[in-house]
């Protein structure tokens, strides 16, 4: 009984920015270059946006990140059609990689959701 609900709530909180930060260094790895500049420059993003938590930042790297996540569906999808049968190379590349992606995808929305206000406060200009 260690584990206690005071340490779990922040780890809840910050748990879209640390499982994209995880995300883009599994794509880092797996492109097996050292000078990635597009994993750069995300990392550099979602690492800031951990330090300095701007409401702006975080919408703008949710929205740049559901752009790619469904571009990357399209890229998977054209990857697909490439087989002439849906072999057991196409079944783990339709698996695999939609489950990625899909769990990306819920990290950015979780992330964009986190950062916007749904219910602005009114404010009074006159009176």
């Amino acid at each position: 009984m260690g584990i206690t609900l005071k340490y779990i709530k922040p780890l809840l909180y910050w748990m879209p920015e640390l499982y994209l930060v995880l995300a883009i260094l599994f794509y880092w790895v797996s492109t097996a270059t050292l000078l990635n500049p597009i994993a750069f420059i995300l990392l550099v993003l979602v690492v800031s946006q951990l330090i300095f938590n701007k409401k702006g930042i975080g919408v703008f790297l949710a929205s740049l990140l559901i752009i790619l996540n469904l571009y990357m569906f399209l890229a998977l999808f054209s990857e697909l059609s490439e087989f002439s049968a849906f072999t057991v190379s196409a079944q783990k590349l339709l698996f695999i990689g939609s489950g990625f992606l899909i769990l990306n995808l819920v990290m950015s929305i979780k992330l964009l959701l986190k950062h916007i206000t749904l219910h602005p406060e009114r404010t009074k200009i006159l009176g």
